[in-house]
């Protein structure tokens, strides 16, 4: 019973910390932006902080929140904004429930996030690159692969398909945008928690979650044809839940689609926008 009861009010406590959270829409960052007196962290993995963040922020996953907490200011009421993947990306209330946590007073949760803000043509910085701009039509750089029968482009890394597994996805998004299923023999599958899928989802998507507390995923529900490509916008969740496939077999015909899926804040007038590479 009393197990039971602090379990209740460790779950509350998370709760209300989370409720507490000062969410802020994209004139509001946008304000302390220009203020210049406000620090920005991007909540997000490396890998996507690398290809585009907003600029001048900082890198700060929940993860490893402990290691680079040396990276704040020293002032607890500095101005600080977090910010991930979207509105369906739950990293940046995190970081920002830890920042509470450690005694700042003045956090900051911007849900639109990148995506928004990008999209916005607000500033934003990543590496440079060699470009890959294409006019008319997008054409795979990669001849295309056939993988349990179904003809498909990868995702071309240095020169040679990607080792993670990763879809071409200006490729695939062609074939899917506008709200377009994706063709016969993709079988798109969304990782994400049960509730996500329910709240928005790809058009013609099925929900397979993936057990990330004990890294499993029910691949029974799988459909047995074609291939598997997972989706939970961000692709860190997918490289997961791939990993975790035991079956080597089976895991040669699941793949990932690095695609955001986002909507604005009642899940409404959602768009499909393929991820950058590095």
């Amino acid at each position: 019973m009393r197990k039971l009861v602090l379990m209740l009010l460790i779950a509350t406590s998370f709760v209300l910390a989370s409720g507490k959270l000062n969410v802020i829409n994209i004139d509001k960052a946008e304000k302390l932006y220009k203020g210049k007196k406000t620090l920005f962290i991007d909540a997000r993995p490396y890998k996507k902080y690398q290809i585009g963040t907003i600029m001048g922020a900082i890198n700060i996953e929940p993860k490893l929140f402990d290691e680079q907490k040396r990276f704040l200011p020293i002032n607890r009421i500095s101005n600080i904004v977090t910010f991930c993947g979207g509105y369906a990306c739950k990293l940046s209330d995190k970081v920002a429930v830890r920042l509470q946590k450690a005694g700042y007073k003045n956090v900051f949760a911007y849900k639109g996030g990148y995506p928004e803000w990008k999209a916005a043509k607000k500033p934003t910085m990543g590496l440079v690159r060699k470009s890959t701009k294409q006019t008319g039509a997008y054409k795979p750089t990669l001849k295309p692969v056939v993988i349990n029968g179904v003809k498909l482009y990868l995702l071309p890394e240095d020169g040679e398909a990607n080792e993670d597994g990763l879809v071409d996805q200006f490729w695939l998004y062609e074939l899917m945008k506008d709200g377009k299923k994706a063709p016969k023999g993709i079988h798109i599958v969304d990782v994400r928690k049960a509730s996500q899928f329910k709240a928005q989802h790809i058009n013609g998507a099925i929900s397979v979650p993936f057990d990330k507390k004990n890294d499993k995923i029910d691949t029974s529900k799988f459909p047995k044809d074609g291939v598997i490509v997972m989706h939970c916008n961000s692709g860190v969740l997918s490289v997961e839940a791939r990993q975790s496939i035991k079956d080597k077999e089976l895991q040669k015909r699941v793949l990932i689609y690095d695609v955001s899926y986002v909507c604005d804040k009642k899940d409404k007038n959602c768009k499909l926008t393929p991820n950058e590479a590095l």
